[in-house]
């Protein structure tokens, strides 16, 4: 009854996102820049251009724009997976589905007159990119009187929109937690326990860690870190190969961020298990609930510290920096890895083992999975 509830709570916020209102503009291609595409053969080790697209076996495609030819247009980029934007050979943005510069900005931006462009994707399918010079012309309405005021509507921000649909569901979520299960969720977000490093008798959570409401805990924390998660990938600029880090509107950023949230969710599931196996194998007691009690209350701690921070950055002080949200994953990173140390110090107050097989059960539970993460994040070899 008590989930049924709360899923009614979340539902609910969901459909009064959803109200959006659409303007029409027409657009006219002024030129298919695809006719200009080349690319560096490493065996000629020159620069040729795209004849067959269909024997094109690279990553990279390039092009040259003048953007002083074209006032008053915008360069149109598409993909279907992202898709990393060079100018003159610096990284400036990483397309999800498609993308818009004013080639006046870029004009003015850069002194060159002649800008070198090149679209990068690991597995680049090129016949689902394309880049276009297209001008855009508002539609115009018909006045009924003579001194009709024309209201220009705001230029509509997707990420915008979902980020602020995704805080309002976690809020939700949060607000619904405390409602129901305010003992527990207390439990959870105590500092003190999260930090001690010392062991305390928490029967409460700890005697089943599968139960109902614990559940419900841990599927919070999966949405609050896939949040976080698609909030980085976007406003760091950071290229990921999967497009499930970069929505295209409301409706598919909420359906990524589900998909994200319930991949973690089961990393969870298999992380309980992991620790359940390797505690029996080292025959270590009833380490192996302490253990994931511990683990998901650090790591609820550490990104709910970090969506704080990214709110009253992007929010508040209103830091659009990709450079700043980087070094926010990387603090992320180190805390993550600060999390081993505290977890070893805890289960090493709960009971006389050693040292030397306290050190080999982390290194099967934490520390291998923990750089098997940062292999697949920063190499990506998927």
């Amino acid at each position: 009854m008590v989930v049924r509830k709360l899923l009614f709570v979340i539902i609910y916020c969901l459909i009064g996102l959803l109200t959006e209102n659409s303007f029409a503009a027409d657009t006219t291609v002024v030129k298919d820049l695809s006719h200009d595409w080349f690319f560096y053969d490493k065996s000629s080790k020159s620069y040729l251009p795209l004849v067959s697209r269909s024997l094109f076996k690279e990553n990279t495609v390039h092009f040259d724009i003048a953007p002083a030819q074209y006032s008053n247009s915008l360069l149109k980029i598409t993909s279907d997976k992202p898709l990393s934007v060079f100018i003159n050979n610096n990284i400036v943005d990483i397309v999800a589905i498609e993308a818009y510069y004013s080639l006046d900005s870029l004009s003015r931006a850069y002194k060159d007159p002649i800008l070198h462009i090149a679209l990068y994707n690991k597995n680049l399918n090129i016949f689902s990119i394309s880049a276009e010079v297209i001008r855009m012309m508002p539609s115009r309405p018909i006045p009924l009187v003579e001194n009709v005021i024309v209201i220009k509507p705001r230029g509509e921000n997707l990420f915008q929109n979902f980020m602020v649909g995704g805080l309002i569901v976690i809020a939700a979520f949060l607000a619904a937690l405390y409602n129901y299960f305010p003992r527990t969720l207390t439990d959870f977000f105590k500092a003190s326990k999260a930090l001690s490093l010392r062991e305390s008798d928490e029967n409460l959570i700890k005697s089943r860690p599968l139960n109902q409401v614990n559940l419900l805990f841990y599927l919070y924390l999966s949405f609050l870190i896939a949040l976080v998660l698609i909030f980085i990938s976007n406003a760091g600029n950071i290229h990921m190969e999967t497009s499930l880090f970069y929505p295209r509107s409301f409706l598919d950023g909420m359906w990524k961020w589900a998909k994200l949230s319930l991949i973690l969710f089961g990393w969870f599931i298999a992380k309980l298990l992991l620790v359940s196996n390797m505690s029996a194998l080292f025959r270590l007691g009833n380490f192996s609930v302490s253990h994931f009690i511990n683990y998901m209350r650090l790591t609820l701690f550490i990104f709910t510290i970090g969506l704080l921070i990214i709110i009253f950055s992007y929010y508040g002080f209103e830091i659009l920096s990709p450079a700043y949200y980087k070094g926010v994953l990387n603090v992320i990173f180190v805390f993550m890895g600060l999390r081993v140390l505290i977890l070893f110090f805890k289960l090493l107050s709960t009971a006389s083992y050693k040292i030397l097989h306290l050190f080999s059960y982390l290194c099967g539970t934490e520390v291998i999975p923990f750089v098997m993460l940062l292999y697949l994040g920063l190499n990506q070899p998927f």
